[in-house]
């Protein structure tokens, strides 16, 4: 008897776990597949079968239902996907999100997750925001034209100013109420 044909004779998959052939299954024959019912290690499992046995149509699959359900897992995870499986489609879309996250919440784990080069750029990324958003606090947008009603410009200068420091410079600089980049 050949391996498959029968239950006593199982078809022997090294590396690969029973729920992930299942999903292969399931996706293979056309039953839906809810994505969200699945953690990311499954799915990264399930990615990596598609590439060991060339089933470009799943593996396509699952990068669209994960692209379509990236919100529900944390960016790091996503980044160690894109990177892992090459998959370029997710990569902004986790990189923004690690950029907007505040370094102090990202965990060891994240760290590991990301790897050492993506946890550099999103720290010098979030530095440079932070500087450019400095910047944006501290020097007004000029009022490059008056009304032709304005008879002081200088005055009108120094009220903007004032306007911008006590309003929107304080604002942007809130470290209580931090805003988004």
């Amino acid at each position: 008897e050949v391996d498959g044909m029968c239950d006593d004779k199982p078809i022997h998959l090294n590396g690969i776990s029973r729920e992930t052939f299942e999903l292969f299954l399931e996706f293979t024959f056309g039953r839906y597949v809810d994505i969200l019912c699945f953690y990311i290690d499954e799915l990264s499992k399930f990615l990596r079968f598609c590439d060991m046995y060339q089933c470009s149509h799943a593996r396509k699959f699952v990068i669209s239902r994960i692209s379509s359900a990236r919100y529900h897992f944390h960016p790091a995870k996503l980044i160690n996907l894109a990177i892992k499986y090459h998959v370029r489609s997710i990569f902004p879309y986790a990189f923004q999100q690690l950029a907007e996250t505040p370094i102090t919440e990202l965990t060891h784990a994240h760290r590991e997750l990301m790897g050492d080069e993506v946890f550099l750029n999103v720290v010098y990324v979030q530095a440079a925001l932070d500087s450019h958003r400095w910047i944006v606090a501290a020097e007004e947008p000029k009022i490059l034209m008056h009304s032709n009603e304005c008879q002081d410009p200088t005055g009108c200068n120094e009220d903007w100013h004032a306007i911008w420091w006590n309003g929107m410079g304080r604002f942007l600089l809130d470290g209580r109420n931090p805003q988004p980049y």
